[in-house]
């Protein structure tokens, strides 16, 4: 293996061994593709059925919403070393990746499964009951896939190539997410409540096929180290992670850029409908589409640049860099939102994208180079242990973030009732918090990324010791003592 230690001019070349088949890859996408409509879905279309079509305070869907990602963090850590721990015939993550998926296409279709006329406590408890039992199986499938993700290839560069697929597959599923709303107002159904129901039987039969995929086409890399470990007590492992310092600076990262995008992402439906559009539904809906698409595409044509950039340049200083665009972006919402140019909102969607899909590729690749780390500094490996925490802390911010969102709504001064006839003062907060919310997030995770302290060397470097450790003979069932 060449030695980066020695190569100043030129970045590590990865060997053939460590690279990924573009089979596999693919596979990897398409599971992506179920992840983000996954994790997505529920969000974006909660506030258009529940509140602006069946008039469901917004403080309760926004409480409906939070609950289960609550309980979905809690439940992660267990699923986590559940799949860590598993000795099964098919390894320790497929068979969690086909339960989950199957289970949650399942669920999808159901949760918009409600007639008219039922009380707002009816609705309520429907949401929340089908949200729970989702966000259940999506642990199940999202912990054991992000494990399986980081344990693809041992190299530095070629997880952020993998993870690079995983944020093209997943841009994907966001246009296809992102025109949910579009597809919901089509003339053929009577209203966005009868509209929903067949689109989230399609997607959730989207999700169940699509994300069985990685399951069926990638052979789990495991080391014979791995299966002959020790299981894990779930309290130590937890506290032995947490305690690797660059992963504690990637878990304040993506807490507070979930915070900071979740809690007035809503939002942009609102201003797009009632400032933009004057409270026209259908024709907001189109540019709504529209915005995701942007958003999505965006990503998915700077993946090449950020691949280049972090093999060149670094991790760090790539996603420092690349966060600044979203940056500006978020900052232009309050001159691109106007009734008079209602395309302009385009232009800082665009600049979100580029440097949001540098966010979820990077931080995972660097997930993947902090297993290392975890294993250098006490012996053993537990990728779906560190997703989970990882996922934890995305969760927790996540959670914050929609229990807020609804309260944002409110405080603002919105009523359902009146239309497109909102008082100017509360489009004005709506605004102002849509704006400043994200860019001080960005602004903050600009700073600790900046100080992410493992670069191209010290992975390499880390890699070279854990190949040597292991080639020594030694009672690998104690690795955890």
């Amino acid at each position: 293996m060449p030695d980066p230690v020695n190569n100043k001019s030129q970045p590590h070349q990865t060997a053939p061994e460590d690279r990924v088949p573009v089979a596999q890859k693919l596979a990897y996408g398409g599971g992506a593709f179920a992840d983000n409509t996954m994790q997505n879905g529920i969000n974006t279309m909660a506030n258009p059925v529940f509140n602006m079509t069946l008039a469901v305070d917004p403080g309760m869907v926004s409480t409906a919403l939070a609950l289960p990602r609550l309980w979905d963090a809690i439940v992660d850590p267990f699923v986590g070393s559940a799949s860590d721990n598993a000795r099964t015939r098919w390894g320790r993550r497929k068979p969690f990746i086909v339960t989950g998926s199957i289970l949650c296409g399942l669920l999808f279709a159901l949760v918009w499964m409600v007639p008219h006329g039922w009380s707002q406590w009816g609705y309520f408890s429907h949401f929340l009951a089908m949200s729970l039992l989702f966000y259940t199986a999506y642990a199940v499938f999202a912990m054991a896939f992000g494990a399986l993700g980081m344990e693809m290839s041992p190299d530095y560069h070629e997880r952020t190539r993998v993870m690079a697929y995983k944020t093209f597959f997943g841009s994907v599923s966001g246009i296809s997410t992102a025109w949910m709303l579009w597809l919901s107002q089509r003339p053929c159904f009577s209203d966005t409540l009868d509209g929903m129901r067949w689109v989230g039987a399609g997607i959730g039969l989207t999700i169940a096929l699509l994300g069985i995929l990685p399951a069926l086409f990638i052979k789990e890399r495991a080391q014979a180290a791995v299966t002959r470990q020790k299981k894990l007590p779930l309290i130590k492992s937890l506290k032995e992670a947490v305690g690797v310092k660059p992963f504690r600076q990637l878990l304040y990262s993506v807490a507070l850029m979930a915070v900071g995008i979740f809690m007035v992402n809503s939002l942009g439906y609102y201003i797009n409908i009632y400032y933009v559009h004057g409270g026209d539904m259908r024709a907001a809906s189109a540019v709504q589409g529209w915005s995701g698409s942007t958003y999505c595409l965006s990503s998915m044509a700077a993946l090449p640049l950020i691949t280049w950039a972090s093999t060149r340049f670094g991790k760090r200083r790539t996603l420092a860099a690349a966060l600044c665009f979203p940056l500006a972006g978020t900052l232009l919402k309050w001159v691109c939102y106007n009734p008079a140019y209602p395309y302009l909102q385009l232009v800082p969607v665009l600049l979100m994208g580029s440097g949001m899909a540098a966010l979820w590729t990077l931080l995972g690749s660097m997930v993947a180079d902090v297993c290392d780390v975890d294993e250098f500094e006490h012996g053993v490996r537990r990728e779906a242990t560190l997703n989970a925490v990882f996922a934890w802390a995305f969760k927790f911010g996540l959670t914050l973030a929609l229990l807020l969102s609804g309260f944002a709504v409110a405080f603002s001064g919105f009523k359902a009732e009146l239309g497109g006839g909102q008082a100017a003062e509360a489009l004005v907060i709506m605004r102002l918090l849509y704006m400043l919310v994200p860019a001080t997030a960005l602004a903050l995770t600009i700073f600790i990324v900046l100080r992410f302290p493992i670069d191209e060397k010290d992975a390499y470097a880390i890699r070279t010791k854990l190949e040597a450790r292991r080639a020594q003979p030694r009672d690998l069932s104690q690795a955890t003592n």
